[in-house]
């Protein structure tokens, strides 16, 4: 699954479900109260919104959770910052997912009105259910953005170090001239090698025994054969 398509799915489908509820928010201010068939067309959309919000709810939470799964410390290791924010994106999408759907379910076993079921329009917990039902598109496009970019992040500095397999300079077996490496790189070692940081560089020279300039140069050539722009290293 592409993470960054459906990151910008789940961006349009919010919009979507967020313009109509500001377009009934504001004819009702005009209006007073929303009566007859103006009523039916609101209702009728606000329910494909609920649907939308369905589908936004369980794909975002199977984004966020697979950004988690990805970002969960080692046994011992101290939780990274990454893992601490997508955290509590999970639990705040599943606690306002609860505060949404546990009325309601109630209002159903009971067979009154989910308002009823809250304690009538003027309880606090009225004001927090319709607060979480507006409130969720942003907790999920936030923690959805965030998550992949976090992700994102860390699998780019994973690959900074998958540079193809070379022998040490110490062992003549590997030239340095750019023109015979080139011909031993892949298409994925070739963007691996364009997006190394300074860091893997460092890393990279430690664990090879190329210098750090070598590595460097091969870089910058990467880097100008796929047209990247070029970093101080």
């Amino acid at each position: 699954m592409n993470v960054k398509n459906w990151v910008g799915r789940l961006i349009w489908a919010t919009i979507i479900v967020t313009v109509v509820r500001y377009s009934a928010a504001f004819m009702a201010s005009d209006l007073g109260m929303i009566t007859g068939w103006l009523s039916d067309v609101v209702t009728f959309f606000l329910t494909l919104t609920g649907l939308g919000m369905g589908i936004l709810d369980v794909l975002g939470g199977g984004l966020l959770f697979n950004g988690l799964r990805k970002v969960m410390p080692r046994t011992g290791d101290k939780p990274s910052i990454k893992f601490k924010i997508l955290s509590f994106c999970v639990i705040l999408l599943v606690g306002s997912g609860m505060i949404i759907l546990v009325p309601f379910t109630m209002s159903r076993l009971a067979h009154e009105s989910v308002l009823d079921a809250l304690g009538g329009k003027f309880s606090v917990w009225a004001w927090v259910w319709s607060s979480m039902v507006n409130l969720i598109p942003y907790i999920l496009i936030f923690g959805v953005f965030t998550g992949n970019r976090l992700v994102e992040e860390l699998e780019t500095s994973e690959s900074s170090r998958k540079v193809p397999p070379t022998e040490p300079e110490s062992s003549g077996k590997v030239p340095q001239d750019w023109r015979k490496v080139r011909p031993m790189l892949t298409n994925t070692d070739l963007n691996s090698l364009a997006r190394l940081t300074p860091d893997g560089m460092r890393q990279y020279s430690v664990e090879t025994g190329y210098t750090y300039k070598t590595i460097s140069n091969w870089r910058s050539r990467a880097r100008e054969e796929l047209g990247m722009s070029q970093e101080t290293a």
